[in-house]
């Protein structure tokens, strides 16, 4: 481990690049903590190097030894902890690492640094701490990724003064590990949704499209993706600029956003996205490398008139309807109908009887 003394403009100038790369600022933590701003970059036994971040291609069980460089750039001693922690791709695509405490599974668990990883560093010094990256024998071909960094413990009051938390304030530099094998990169771009704000404006307006780049393959790839809107038939609406995507982690997905403007409302609007991904020497990259959505472009005057016009078309069918239902004639009361019963039949053996009776009478 070395000790050397830098000018403090040049340390700030590699920190800020280096912080940059993580995802971070310099200045935003300069502002907030004066008395306390460090800066890390890849370093060697002599000092740094000129790197921009830590780069390896390493086969299973292999090990490399390097060093991290960390700069005290303020006026009083620090006393940091240095360590290593997998990186992900934010949902915006920035480079970052997850909170402190978090366990890793992959880079994060390969660094091992020497010492008890907590080092004091005087102001105006930098310290080059070795490190060790032990790549597993089981591990899968492709690109890996995390970063190394040197983190400073505060206490730091809340809003209103009653309480102090801990605060873990992190600068740190990309470790980026290859491991030979199976190289399957794959880039997908999908889930695209236009949104159309016209406003009362009856020529024109905004088109607010969306969509998905997802790295499913093995190895981090970044590209170019192209956005045109069109109208019905193909009739071209508006063409974004060709839109540089910066590197996709594997298994990271990134939701991008972007907007057209001067857009006519052509009723029915289509958002085709193009990508072209791009790979370190040119290799062919798998994937869905087109996608598209749909969305209406109607501006406020037409939709209300469209909805004016819907009302009264539903007014006149119900008062047609009603008419008719008026102007149906009355059913008829059913007659009585006629009676089909057959009068009994007389008896003509019973009034021979009676006829008899009398002349036996008459008789005596």
């Amino acid at each position: 481990m070395s000790t050397t003394n830098m000018t403090r403009r040049a340390a700030a100038a590699a920190a800020i690049t280096t912080l940059l790369m993580l995802g971070g600022g310099v200045a935003a933590h300069a502002e907030e903590v004066d008395e306390a701003i460090w800066g890390v970059q890849p370093s060697s036994e002599q000092g740094p190097d000129g790197r921009g971040a830590f780069e390896y291609t390493l086969g299973p069980g292999e090990t490399v030894t390097d060093y991290v460089g960390v700069s005290n750039l303020g006026a009083a001693p620090i006393s940091v902890k240095v360590y290593a922690m997998d990186a992900t791709t934010t949902a915006d695509g920035a480079f970052t690492l997850p909170p402190a405490g978090t366990e890793s599974e992959d880079v994060g668990a390969w660094v091992g640094v020497g010492g008890d990883e907590v080092f004091e560093i005087a102001p105006g010094t930098r310290l080059d701490i070795p490190f060790r990256l032990t790549v597993p024998p089981d591990v899968s071909p492709g690109d890996h990724a995390g970063g190394i960094v040197a983190a400073l413990s505060e206490l730091s009051a809340t809003g209103d003064g009653a309480q102090q938390v801990a605060v873990d304030r992190r600068v740190g530099a990309r470790i980026y590990v290859t491991v030979p094998g199976e190289q399957l990169p794959a880039l997908d771009v999908r889930d695209v949704t236009i949104a159309y704000d016209g406003g009362w404006n009856l020529f024109d307006g905004t088109a607010n499209v969306t969509y998905t780049l997802a790295n499913s393959g093995n190895m981090r790839v970044g590209g170019e993706s192209q956005l045109v809107v069109d109208g019905p038939f193909g009739w071209r609406l508006g063409e974004a600029e060709a839109r540089e995507q910066a590197e996709i982690l594997p298994g990271a997905s990134v939701r991008v956003e972007e907007q057209l403007t001067g857009i006519i409302p052509a009723l029915l609007v289509f958002a085709s996205v193009e990508l072209t991904p791009g790979l370190d020497g040119g290799a062919a990259v798998g994937g869905e490398h087109l996608a598209s959505g749909t969305g209406w472009a109607i501006p406020y005057p037409v939709a209300l008139v469209a909805l004016l016009l819907l009302g009264i078309a539903g007014f006149a069918v119900a008062k047609r309807i009603r008419r008719a239902k008026a102007a149906r004639p009355k059913a008829r009361e059913p007659e009585p109908e006629a009676s089909d019963s057959v009068p009994e039949p007389v008896d003509d053996a019973a009034g021979d009887d009676d006829a008899a009776r009398r002349d036996l009478v008459d008789a005596r």
